[in-house]
Parts: C-alpha cells; structure tokens; sequence
C-alpha cells in the first residue's frame, strides 16, 4: 500500500497505524518525511503482525537480482534488503517467520510495476494527468534551456525563482533555438 505523501499533513488525521500518543504519531509523520524525501513513494505492508515499509525497486537493482542471484531465496533476500526500510533485517532465513520474505518480495515487486502491466499503465496515466498542470511542465522547460542544472535542483527552488528561469528559458528557446512553446490553449487544439 503507498503512504500517500498528504498524509504527513498535520491536518490529516488518518495514517494507516494507530498511535497511543500525539508525539509517536509526529515521531512517525517525521519519520515519514525523512523516507519520502530519501526514497521517494514510501510502501506499506503489514505480514504477521509485522507492519514492513519499503521503496521500489528500480530497473538497475532489478536487474542486479535476475543476473547474479540465480537462487530464488537469494534474488529474494536481496529484494528484500534492498528494499525494505524498516524493520531492518540481517538474515531473512532466521530472524523471520517462514514465507514473509516471499510475500514481501511479491509486494515489493508489485508496487515498483514489474508484475502486472496494468499498474505500469496506471502509474504512467497518474504521470500524464501530473503533467497537465502547468506549473509541473515549468521545470523541463527550464532543464531544457539550462542542461547543466540538474532537474532534481530545479524542482527544490521557490516557485518566484521558478516563474524567472522559465521567463529565462522561455525567450532563450524561442529567440535563440527557435522554438514556439505552445501555451495551453494551442496545445489543447492540437
């Protein structure tokens, strides 16, 4: 399950765990933050009581799993290691119930979309509809202009310093390279 990001939100009561105290849930929501901003889209899976969190697989990583782990419970383990941010496990052949490891992997590999392609459509058709808001399209313009700031730098600034390097990138493709940046309308005809 992804914890959505909105839920680190003071305002937002509801988080998928109850908390006994007000401090153990903003320990938690900080906690939250620290992953989100390290991992990206943080997953949640609960097996045998045991609530496991975890980021995605990347193709790399995948691809690290198939080539040199010929063993399932190897290529296993090594997902789950990898993956998995909390709890920390040393050893999945001991210091846990027989079969978690399995169900953990088949989460992990499901929730990075390496095992149904209708989740990679899904992810792909959130991206889409993410990319429809103008203020999401400014920063490739302005990576597209300026190649050498890296697009991660980009989407930290202010949306003030954002709007200047966009004014910036804009009249250096159009005046420059030549380019016409179609403006919503435009773009909507097309």
């Amino acid at each position: 399950m992804l914890i959505d990001p909105n839920l680190l939100d003071d305002k937002v009561k509801e988080l998928p765990i109850e908390f006994e105290t007000y401090e153990e849930e903003v320990g938690f929501k900080e906690q939250l933050r620290i992953w989100h901003e390290k991992y990206g889209h943080i997953f949640m899976q609960e097996i045998n009581d045991v609530i496991f969190f975890f980021r995605a697989l990347s193709k790399e990583e995948l691809k690290i799993a198939q080539e040199v782990y010929n063993d399932d419970f190897e290529r296993t383990e090594y997902i789950c290691k990898t993956c998995v941010i909390e709890p920390i496990i040393e050893d999945y052949s001991l210091d846990i119930f027989a079969g978690v490891p399995e169900i953990l992997c088949l989460s992990i590999l499901e929730e990075s979309g390496y095992t149904k392609a209708q989740k990679v459509k899904i992810m792909i058709a959130r991206w889409e509809k993410h990319m429809e808001e103008v203020e999401n399209q400014l920063p490739l313009v302005i990576k597209e202009a300026f190649q050498d700031i890296p697009l991660s730098e980009i989407e930290s600034w202010t949306m003030a310093k954002t709007a200047e390097y966009y004014v910036k990138a804009k009249w250096l493709l159009e005046n420059i390279r030549g380019l016409k940046l179609l403006g919503e309308e435009e773009t909507q005809q097309q």
